[in-house]
């Protein structure tokens, strides 16, 4: 009667391995849907349109050097606040970064009527304002992508004369320093 029984146990054991077994496609189905669904969540949509649900989608996308500090979406006018370490060349700096925000407010947004650039340099809790930029959809009519290849190369571009630029005290000093070094 015990041998019965342990056959008994073995084709139990068999059946339910066999049965599981067949569960494992399925399984491998679900695993890569969560996998997907997880990596759609954190993956930046296209942007064409600025707004506020789509703004930090666009913004995490763009290849900024220094931090972002601030972001304002106000009236169809982006407002930036980037934040450079001290020692940071902040020429070369705004101009990589500068870049990338006129490509996302006016080559790939339709929406964006003007963008506003502050850059901060923070040191020993202190923030100072370097300079300030700022240009309209206006000075843009006919933007073209590689407009900015010498601007991300952090090279003063041809189109400087549409951002208007302000430099602070600070900032004519942090460039002059940077020049000697």
């Amino acid at each position: 009667m015990t041998f019965d029984r342990r056959w008994a146990y073995l084709l139990a054991a068999s059946f339910a391995v066999v049965v599981l077994l067949g569960q494992l496609p399925r399984l491998d189905r679900w695993t890569e849907e969560r996998r997907e669904s997880a990596r759609a969540a954190f993956t930046p949509q296209r942007v064409e349109a600025l707004s506020d649900d789509v703004l930090v989608d666009a913004l995490i996308s763009l290849p900024l050097e220094p931090r972002l500090s601030r972001v304002s979406w106000n009236h169809d006018i982006l407002s930036v606040d980037l934040k450079i370490a001290p020692g940071t060349d902040p020429e070369r700096t705004f101009w990589m970064d500068a870049a990338e925000l006129v490509r996302l407010a006016y080559g790939t947004s339709s929406n964006v009527r003007g963008l506003l650039i502050r850059v901060f340099e923070e040191e020993d809790g202190k923030r100072r304002l370097l300079l300030a930029a700022d240009t309209r959809a206006s000075d843009w009519p006919d933007f073209r992508e590689e407009d900015l290849r010498r601007a991300r190369l952090g090279l003063e571009p041809e189109w400087d004369g549409k951002l208007r630029l302000s430099w602070t005290a600070a900032g004519e000093r942090a460039r002059r320093n940077f020049a000697k070094s």
